[in-house]
């Protein structure tokens, strides 16, 4: 896919189709991947970048992984929207709203992840209970592809006796309910929601594809353009279904610094 920066003006220009949004992950996009979770932090010229947006856009949001209020205290701007557990819940009017169905499942995730724990004797496992779902980070081995096949292994009877389903992420293993709930079921709720005619997403993870896709199957007024933030580990698909692709953490903050002043310059705004 090719640079965003080479196509910059073309970005920019869709900000008249009024009203208009951003998503964006959280790790990995607007913070450095860490050694685990707890150490990550939030890029404080995205912070500045997403609170001027926040301020001009319809609707700017956090789409993250983590929980819904981790992810909030994480990137710590007022007037965003914040989902979390991969669309599995959302931070509103000051408490985690759970997508309906996901009830019965955090006690499945937490009895999965002590059955899988008992299996597994890997130095560097980080276990992760997240509520709705459950991660398995594998970072900090030293072989990471040993440690998956052993994950891989410890966790398949498991997750299907609690009725369960396995997916992959950047050196992490994670479980969640066999519902039809994603990224991209979550930033098309919240396009309808605001009407949107345009949006950005940005993200860096095989979970973020399903944003890309969402946005190419959408209606054909709407305009919506996937950003793939590709750093070490991303997975080739990332890249390959979006539209433009931006160099680490970095450029993203370069992206959001000039996104951020044509929205706050632009008529009316």
């Amino acid at each position: 896919m090719p640079c965003l920066f080479d196509h910059l003006d073309s970005v920019l220009e869709l900000l008249s189709q009024s009203p208009f949004g951003l998503f964006t992950d959280v790790d990995g996009t607007i913070s450095e991947i860490a050694p685990s979770p707890g150490e990550a932090r939030v890029s404080e010229s995205c912070r500045e970048s997403l609170g001027i947006l926040a301020r001009h856009l319809a609707v700017v949001g956090a789409v993250s992984g983590r929980p819904a209020a981790e992810a909030k205290a994480m990137v710590g701007v007022e007037g965003m929207v914040y989902v979390g557990n991969h669309g599995f819940e959302r931070w509103v009017d000051g408490s985690v709203e759970p997508a309906p169905g996901v009830e019965d499942y955090p006690a499945r995730i937490e009895a999965t992840l002590d059955e899988v724990r008992e299996l597994l004797s890997i130095e560097g496992v980080i276990f992760e209970n997240k509520g709705p779902t459950g991660s398995i980070h594998y970072r900090l081995c030293s072989d990471h592809e040993a440690a998956l096949r052993a994950i891989m292994s410890a966790v398949d009877e498991p997750a299907r006796a609690s009725d369960l389903k396995v997916s992959l992420g950047r050196m992490v293993v994670e479980f969640r309910p066999p519902l039809e709930v994603n990224k991209g079921t979550a930033v098309l709720s919240l396009i309808e929601e605001w009407h949107l005619n345009g949006a950005v997403y940005l993200g860096d993870d095989t979970t973020d594809i399903d944003v890309f896709e969402a946005f190419r199957r959408g209606s054909p007024s709407f305009s919506g353009v996937g950003i793939a933030v590709v750093g070490p580990g991303t997975q080739l698909q990332v890249a390959d279904r979006a539209n433009f692709t931006l160099n680490g953490v970095a450029d993203v903050e370069r992206f959001l610094t000039r996104f951020a002043a044509e929205a706050a310059g632009r008529p009316g705004s």
